[in-house]
């Protein structure tokens, strides 16, 4: 079994940032992260073979990445870095399990940081099971580092920045956009600009997006979201429909595209199970992505040996995301009195003020890009909900008229979550539903249990281990 002062979960913005802290402050470091390249989503590096000729082409998010990317090589001789490995369990005695090269590898540590990130918020809707239809996430990771287009003919439904970014990557890369239905509205203009005073870059950044969907004439319209995916073998049409202030349909204000793509992107959530896992005391919050690891100041967890920052812990974006890892980073270190809590402080100050100044914008931001109920209620009976157990909406609607209330009575009574993504692709859309049927707020209807493995592993992982 190995040892080790500071494990660092996840190679992200975060991960990457905790990293270069606590080395500088002398903790000994173990990194872990399942891709083969250190960046995580939003900075994740080409394969090898590609190679840039035009960085900026790329925007400023790529920019940035290189920074963080440039920062961490400097010390990346003092960590000891584990890629193309996969976490899935942790255990009592700080032990933490991981699948490295078709093996098990214990490790041991005195203080852990999560940094795991989140994944594309999943929507059922009639058709979403359609080859073409993409999480946006999926699609950006195509044309970002692989440089392929996801279709021909492609229609971005969702809300969120993530929209106009994926929208000026498929242009860039020569791709057609027939159209961008974004749910969101802005009801209050003044409140966002007030709110983002003072983020130059971000403004920057939202002002090039919209100039290039306007340059390319992709028409954008505000106030939509799918509702149905149609075609035999594949993707060949989408209905799209204006909505309410509750992102319910509105009568005969639909229209039908045609299209054989559809990039769905209603947001992230937070990536918790192995926060969950080690029994984090956690709390609900919509604006944030739902279920969230209750943090304090320094990004400690309930657990004292447990740190969370990034996206794991509610969707904030790459740049607060690399501020809450080197506040996770540097108070860990103090934990382990490589530094003393004046110096911690100090360090940990610059972060702490840009996290702040941020806030006001990002509350305004998740306010406008929040899932409203109506998205939850265009699965049909036939929809499918989990795709691993192929469990239909009718089957999650039985089972709640003969009394089920929690998630994990419908998970006992239905298999619901028990696949293999261990209810990452049903849990979030599954309590909604169950909200709306039962009409009782999501909050108090818990959240799925989870057990190890936390992903598919091989029997012989689990009989080493």
């Amino acid at each position: 079994m190995k040892e080790t002062e500071l494990l660092i979960l996840g190679a992200g913005p975060a991960g990457l940032a905790a990293a270069i802290e606590a080395v500088k402050a002398g903790s000994k470091v173990t990194l872990v992260d399942e891709n083969p390249f250190p960046g995580g989503q939003i900075y994740r590096q080409f394969d090898r073979g590609f190679k840039v000729s035009d960085a900026k082409v790329l925007g400023r998010d790529f920019g940035r990445g290189q920074k963080l990317l440039a920062e961490f090589e400097r010390v990346r001789d003092r960590v000891d870095y584990f890629s193309m490995s996969t976490v899935w369990g942790i255990f009592p005695n700080n032990e933490v399990t991981l699948l490295l090269q078709e093996q098990s590898q214990r490790i041991r540590f005195q203080k852990l940081i999560v940094a795991a990130g989140a994944y594309d918020r999943p929507v059922p809707f009639p058709g979403w099971t359609l080859p073409g239809v993409f999480t946006a996430g999926g699609a950006q990771r195509l044309v970002k580092t692989q440089r392929v287009l996801p279709g021909e003919k492609i229609l971005l439904a969702g809300s969120g920045p993530l929209q106009l970014a994926l929208a000026n990557q498929i242009v860039d890369a020569g791709g057609n956009v027939e159209a961008i239905a974004e749910a969101g509205t802005i009801e209050n203009w003044f409140r966002l600009i007030h709110a983002s005073r003072g983020q130059w870059q971000l403004i920057a950044d939202a002002l090039k997006y919209i100039w290039g969907i306007r340059r390319a004439g992709i028409p954008m319209l505000r106030g939509h979201i799918i509702v149905e995916a149609r075609g035999e073998q594949q993707v060949e049409e989408a209905v799209i429909a204006e909505v309410d202030e509750n992102w319910r349909p509105k009568p005969g204000r639909q229209r039908t595209l045609i299209v054989d793509t559809v990039c769905v992107g209603y947001g992230f959530t937070p990536s918790t199970g192995i926060t969950r896992l080690a029994k984090c005391e956690h709390q609900y919050d919509p604006l944030q992505g739902g279920w969230l690891p209750v943090r304090g100041k320094n990004m400690e967890t309930s657990n004292p040996d447990i740190y969370a920052a990034g996206d794991c812990t509610g969707i904030a974006g790459s740049m607060a995301a690399i501020d809450e890892g080197r506040i996770a980073g540097i108070a860990a270190s103090c934990s382990l009195e490589k530094i003393s809590p004046t110096e911690a402080d100090r360090r940990a100050e610059p972060s702490r003020q840009r996290l702040a100044s941020r806030k006001p914008l990002l509350q305004v931001l998740n306010e406008i890009s929040m899932p409203r109920p109506g998205l939850f209620e265009l699965a049909t009976d036939d929809t499918i909900v989990c795709r691993c157990e192929e469990i239909r909406l009718r089957e999650i609607s039985e089972v709640l008229l003969q009394g089920a209330v929690s998630m994990n009575e419908v998970k006992r009574l239905t298999r619901m979550g028990m696949g293999n993504c261990q209810g990452r692709m049903c849990a979030p859309a599954l309590q909604e539903i169950i909200a709306l049927q039962k009409k009782m707020p999501p909050a108090d209807l818990g959240s799925l249990t989870p057990r190890p493995p936390l992903c598919p592993v091989p029997l012989q992982v689990l009989q080493e281990s």
